[in-house]
């Protein structure tokens, strides 16, 4: 049985305190790949993300996660849950992109303070490292000992390791439809 380990953060946006639900738990890396279909997720990437093939840290020039993996044997995968209720000083149409990139980056600053030396962190989005990626003018990565990959770009199937590993459901924005909560995960890879 994998233990999950939950606790609660206390962090402020626009004057508001906004509590975030931190889940954590780790596995051992052969046991995160039948989660991994890179074929079928970098199809959503190809078809559906605007990051496709312009940054470095994306499909089609995201590593083989087994390759860029094999110096580790552990995994530990964060999950950051936020409840929307807690930006409703915001109009509609902002609320849930605002709470998930909040979640996203508050989830981010928490990775990058518990990566250790010996172990390298899997960011919960694509690089944000520089406004416009060197990629697009067709030069080496300007910062590669900081640039992180993802789990989508990897081809993680997130809506399953969700399920499966913290039985706990994604939810999604809709037009008009704000979610009870936002999600947001990230790894860890260990020795």
């Amino acid at each position: 049985m994998i233990e999950v380990k939950t606790d609660t953060i206390v962090k402020h946006y626009k004057n508001q305190k906004i509590k975030i639900e931190r889940k954590v738990l780790e596995i051992s890396k052969s046991e995160i790949l039948h989660f991994l279909n890179k074929e079928e997720f970098n199809s959503h990437c190809r078809n559906a993300c605007p990051n496709h093939n312009r940054k470095w840290t994306c499909p089609p020039n995201c590593p083989n996660f087994e390759d860029y993996s094999k110096s580790y044997s552990k995994i530990q995968l964060f999950l950051f849950v936020t409840s929307t209720k807690q930006f409703d000083f915001l109009s509609q149409e902002e609320c849930s992109l605002e709470a998930y990139n909040f979640t996203k980056e508050e989830l981010q600053n928490d990775l990058r303070i518990n990566e250790p030396i010996d172990g390298k962190m899997i960011a919960a989005n694509s690089c944000e490292i520089c406004t416009t990626c060197s990629i697009i003018k067709g030069k080496s990565c300007y910062f590669p000992v900081k640039m992180r990959y993802n789990l989508v770009a990897f081809g993680f199937n997130i809506g399953k390791i969700l399920t499966d590993l913290f039985k706990h459901e994604l939810k999604w924005a809709a037009k008009n439809i704000i979610p009870e909560y936002v999600s947001s995960v990230g790894a860890i890879l260990k020795k």
